[in-house]
């Protein structure tokens, strides 16, 4: 997979994860700002980026298409995508050419900062159902 390919789905996933602030004081003020930090991030790693679509305030979703869901749902949705995200990034970036300072500080707001608070918060919630408890007893590969 190209590193833009990359690189945009990431994009993506930080506005799907964005989009998850449920009622954890974590989240609330500090989710926005880590994927605020990763795209800035992203911003400085890949040149090929396409920057238009910040510049212009895209959206990866629309606003509203969030309102009808649980917030339980979005948390897990969010919890899950990110560690997708991390376990894209866990792999040797040999073959790219992005700053290794930046890349290293990209993969540790995924991963450590991220992944794990999101987890924090989901297991303060709670398991309704077994299936979330599944998800949240899912442990990240570091």
């Amino acid at each position: 997979m190209g590193a833009l390919k990359v690189l945009s789905i990431v994009f993506v996933v930080l506005h799907v994860a964005d989009a998850a602030v449920i009622p954890c004081t974590w989240t609330q003020f500090r989710l926005r700002d880590l994927n605020e930090e990763s795209i800035m991030l992203l911003e400085k790693m890949g040149a090929s980026l396409p920057l238009r679509c910040l510049e212009e305030g895209w959206r990866a979703l629309p606003d509203d298409v969030f309102l009808n869901a649980q917030n339980e749902d979005l948390a897990l949705v969010a919890l899950e995508t990110l560690r997708g995200v991390d376990r894209i990034f866990q792999n040797e970036q040999t073959s790219v050419t992005w700053d290794r300072e930046t890349f290293g500080l990209f993969k540790n707001i995924i991963s450590s900062r991220q992944v794990e608070n999101l987890q924090k918060c989901v297991r303060k919630r709670g398991c309704t159902e077994s299936s979330a408890c599944d998800v949240i007893d899912i442990s990240v590969q570091m």
